[in-house]
């Protein structure tokens, strides 16, 4: 099979397509043929070797977090899929399995789920790690729900325009910032205050729009965009969540002033591991792909590049200022 790899850590040039064996699914395990693998920001960041936990595992590397696909073959104990299933999947490649950038792939059953109805494998593609992230750090890290005022940092991303869309599903308000190109489009998702990064003062507008302050802060951005005072505007015993991003996290808060105001400032990875990482994030994800089959949520926009072009397609999204996903090809299903 075709699958895109790396021999070492480094830039978009180390990405290779090379023909390999055709994975076979062990016990737990449910073997797909990919149609669409989406770039997530942990694409770019697992090339250049800035996940640690991947460090541990040898090469060569395919990468890739998700896909959407069908199921070929399951293995022993597999209950909930049979072949020919449509389905999307949170890969396994942080388990030390082969990731999604191939024609196949394997993934624990709990990180495999059916294709929403009147979706395909496009819209699919769009779907699992950005809505993972976005309900993960929602409910169970931040524990948002029904009344909460809540500021996303990041709204037209595709992590972004789940959590909008799902925190109104949920009954809160929601606040989030965007580049002026994006206005309309935040505001399209159900966003009650859109604030233009590039001309407004966050703190004031946010002030301003919730004099008593905000129950959870999400940074979905990092790299310094939010002001290093952004726990002020946290209500007490609130929540600041930092999805993790690497570049800068917790620690570019004013975590003493936190203290003081008993809000918390935690990285959504840490604050929602479970004790089986099979399980990372896989209760809220189902959560919301459940708002998703309801038509509550609809997946981002997107584009469609080769999967050739995954060193291009990582480089975009590094850059930031995507709306929505970038998505690769594998193959027409």
């Amino acid at each position: 099979m075709k699958a895109m790899q790396i021999d070492r850590f480094g830039g978009p040039e180390e990405l290779h397509v090379v023909d390999i064996a055709i994975p076979r699914p062990g016990p737990g395990q449910v073997l797909i043929r990919a149609a669409y693998a989406s770039i997530n920001p942990a694409d770019w960041k697992s090339r250049a070797g800035m996940l640690p936990h991947l460090s541990v595992f040898p090469f060569p590397m395919t990468l890739g977090m998700d896909c959407s696909g069908v199921v070929e073959e399951i293995g022993t104990g597999v209950t909930a899929f049979k072949p020919g299933d449509r389905v999307i999947t949170l890969s396994g490649m942080g388990l030390g399995m082969g990731g999604t950038y191939a024609d196949y792939c394997c993934a624990p059953e709990p990180r495999v789920a059916l294709l929403p109805p009147g979706l395909d494998f496009a819209e699919g593609a769009t779907i699992p790690i950005a809505s993972a992230s976005a309900a993960s750090s929602i409910l169970d890290v931040a524990k948002c729900g029904a009344g909460d005022m809540v500021f996303f940092n990041g709204g037209s991303g595709s992590v972004g325009t789940f959590a909008i869309q799902f925190l109104k599903y949920l009954g809160a308000r929601v606040a989030a910032t965007c580049s002026p190109r994006n206005v309309d489009y935040v505001y399209g998702l159900g966003a009650d205050l859109v604030i233009d990064y590039t001309r407004e003062n966050i703190l004031s507008a946010l002030r301003a729009w919730a004099p008593d302050g905000i129950d959870t802060a999400i940074d979905a951005i990092g790299q310094h965009s939010l002001p290093r005072e952004m726990p002020e505007i946290v209500k007490r015993g609130g929540t600041l969540v930092c999805i993790t991003n690497l570049i800068t996290g917790p620690e570019a808060f004013d975590l003493e002033a936190a203290a003081k105001r008993d809000v918390r400032v935690v990285d959504n990875v840490v604050a929602a591991m479970t004790e089986d990482p099979t399980w990372f994030q896989v209760s809220a994800f189902r959560q919301l792909l459940s708002a998703i089959a309801a038509g509550a949520v609809k997946p981002p926009p997107y584009e469609v590049m080769p999967l050739e072009a995954a060193g291009a397609a990582q480089s975009r999204v590094a850059e930031g200022h995507v709306r929505g996903k970038i998505l690769l090809e594998i193959a027409p299903l």
